[in-house]
């Protein structure tokens, strides 16, 4: 008998729990945001961020201008992209240089990233976790809730830079906590999912056993093996 997928496994499936690597991610840089801030070291840590932010921007503009040179004939969007690579790279190197001016943009930039997150976090909780009948689903969407608003907030925030960095540490935190509950959930989610199919294909198999059992008795009838 065919084994049709169904719309909960396939939801389920939809979702990555690889994706809890991110959020582990995130909880870090947020305990570090809010834990170096409290020891005096916010300002340090917002330039240090900036200058990593640059550092990846120019890697960028490096792969940018290898692929660019690998490239034997060169068409117009080759060059519009080595342009913006080129772009990017000087971006890096003004980010690692001054990132004092930066630090004015953080909050903006982090907003940003941080609502973006949120969505995701509240539409996987809602959307897949509550439909493939995970339990506690409502705790990540809550916490997803709590980051929305949180990201708002650091995104219209214009205020001191020590302030700035220790909200950005708990918006993240936040941020993160709700996203290692979607991954947990939706793990759960699978397994219970598994263990359920499992024990309707025993079932299944039970019940088609004793159908063919019962076919075959009456397949032979006593009465048909009697030879005259």
């Amino acid at each position: 008998m065919a084994k049709t997928k169904t719309p909960k496994k396939n939801k389920i499936s939809e979702y990555n729990v690889a994706t809890i690597a991110l959020d582990i991610v995130m909880l870090f840089l947020g305990l570090i945001f809010f834990i170096g801030t409290l020891a005096g070291k916010g300002d340090e840590i917002a330039s240090g961020f900036v200058r990593v932010v640059g550092g990846v921007l120019i890697l960028i503009g490096i792969f940018e201008l290898i692929n660019f040179l690998r490239i034997k004939e060169k068409t117009v969007f080759d060059w519009i992209v080595f342009i913006i690579g080129c772009a990017v790279a000087i971006t890096g190197v003004v980010f690692i240089i001054n990132p004092l001016p930066i630090i004015t943009f953080l909050n903006f930039i982090f907003g940003i990233i941080i609502l973006i997150y949120a969505v995701v976090i509240i539409v996987a909780s809602v959307g897949t976790l509550r439909p493939a009948g995970a339990k506690y689903w409502w705790f990540s969407l809550l916490f997803g809730i709590i980051a929305l608003g949180m990201g708002i907030f650091v995104a219209c925030f214009n205020g001191a830079t020590k302030t700035l960095t220790i909200i950005i540490g708990i918006t993240l935190v936040i941020g993160a906590v709700g996203g290692i509950a979607n991954a947990l959930l939706a793990s759960q989610a699978k397994k219970e999912f598994k263990a359920n199919s499992k024990i309707l294909e025993d079932a299944s198999y039970t019940v088609e056993s004793e159908t063919t059992e019962a076919k075959k008795d009456s397949d032979t009838d006593p009465e048909d093996s009697v030879k005259y």
